[in-house]
């Protein structure tokens, strides 16, 4: 084994079984001085069985297997604390501690307070309260998104009303920077007793019916006009939106048909169409190289690789990766169609139970002949496949692929189909 190793490590290993009459064997057939050893193993040999092991396994390195050690000692809490601190180790001692204990509190005290500094409020929050720290806790989670959970934490520590409100207040505009709108309204029309600014809130959120629930339950009367007057502003701002995403979905269709015939007109691969006259109809085809040693070098850096990925998205014709960025461009119109369904469900309901006619019908018209020409338009985006990919010196051209529902359905209203269709036919 001598000449196998090295002196220190077969000391090392032999130091690892906890047996010191070993050790002391081991070390007398190499050439380590006695001066060297003995002072060590004698420290050791006076200390109690499971505190030597301790020592032994931090000689060595092994905190966890250390740490456990020191657990069992009794009477060497503050010791463990310190070691704990020392090897961040505070996950392995509170799985050792019952929780509720003396003990576990204060590892978790520590750890919460590491987790604060660093920003996890909600981590920290949550071990505060186990370790019974409530202030602390409440602190840490009017910081997050748990307003149900910061304010049961408020209702054990018996905050009086004025604070409680202050706290939903401040949760409130956390959620509805969050985009959770109908919980922060909640908290405002709840705990806050305004329900001008759930109602607010609310139709910011698109979110109508429940902006007339909360009016009418306040039996605000001037609230649904403000509902409505918003209510056709956003269905407005809808119709333009779906016009503007219908007219671009043409667009992308129309695009992409010429983009693919110029493909196969090239025929040499999607690196060289970057260069090619045909892109810009005014030239013959010309073949040129576009590589060189420092674009490779600015391609290595993070810069040249994050410009690189911005150029995938690139609508610009004659792009080197247009035809890539049409297909997804015309996913990103399917996943707003589909996003936005509700909402317009919801939104067209509304305006034709106050009997807004017109508004519900211009946005049901706008969003059918949307997803008309979505759905006629995805054979076209993503025909069957037969060389989208080309390979050009190892380099693939990215490949985009439709989304899992690529059928898209219009806005049906059995209550509404009949007024909503005959404003169609009358445009």
């Amino acid at each position: 084994m001598l000449i196998l190793t090295d002196d220190d490590t077969l000391f090392n290993h032999a130091l690892g079984t906890h047996d010191l009459d070993l050790v002391l064997l081991v070390a007398q057939h190499t050439q380590k001085d006695p001066k060297e050893y003995m002072l060590f193993l004698n420290q050791l040999q006076s200390y109690d069985e499971i505190y030597r092991k301790f020592k032994i396994d931090e000689h060595l390195g092994r905190e966890k297997s250390a740490l456990k050690y020191l657990m069992c000692c009794e009477g060497r809490f503050e010791e463990v604390q310190s070691f704990v601190e020392k090897h961040n180790l505070y996950a392995s001692a509170l799985q050792h501690y019952p929780f509720g204990t003396d003990q576990y509190k204060t590892i978790g005290r520590g750890l919460a307070c590491i987790l604060k500094e660093r920003g996890n409020m909600e981590e920290a929050g949550v071990l505060f309260g186990q370790c019974a720290e409530l202030r602390e806790c409440l602190e840490c989670l009017r910081f997050t998104k748990q307003s149900r959970l910061a304010l049961s934490v408020g209702a054990q520590l018996e905050l009086p009303p004025d604070e409680i409100s202050r706290l939903a207040e401040q949760l409130a505009e956390n959620l509805k920077c969050d985009g959770a709108h109908r919980e922060a309204a909640r908290l405002y029309d709840r705990y806050c007793d305004n329900a001008d600014e759930a109602v607010e809130v609310l139709c910011e959120g698109g979110l109508y019916s429940d902006a007339l629930e909360v009016s009418q339950a306040r039996k605000r009367v001037d609230l649904i006009s403000n509902i409505m007057n918003s209510l056709k502003v956003e269905s407005e701002q809808t119709h333009n939106l779906l016009v503007e995403k219908r007219e671009l979905a043409e667009k992308l269709a129309a695009r992409i048909v010429v983009v693919r015939e110029k493909r196969n007109q090239v025929g040499t691969g999607f690196e060289d169409m970057e260069h090619s006259d045909l892109y810009s109809d005014t030239t013959s085809i010309t073949a040129t190289s576009h590589t060189s040693s420092s674009s490779r070098r600015s391609a290595r850096s993070a810069k040249g690789r994050k410009k690189a990925e911005m150029k995938k998205y690139s609508l610009k014709e004659g792009s080197r990766y247009e035809y890539f960025a049409i297909q997804e461009a015309f996913k990103g119109i399917m996943t707003f169609l589909a996003h936005r369904e509700v909402m317009i469900r919801d939104m067209v309901n509304m305006l034709l139970l106050q009997g807004l006619l017109d508004p519900a019908g211009k946005v049901v018209a706008a969003q059918q002949q949307i997803i008309e020409v979505v759905n006629k338009s995805v054979n076209t985006i993503w025909p069957p496949p037969k060389s989208d990919v080309v390979e050009e010196e190892g380099e693939v051209e990215p490949v985009s692929y439709p989304p899992e529902k690529t059928k898209l359905t219009s806005l049906l209203l059995k209550t509404s189909s009949v007024v909503v269709k005959t404003y169609i036919c009358s445009t």
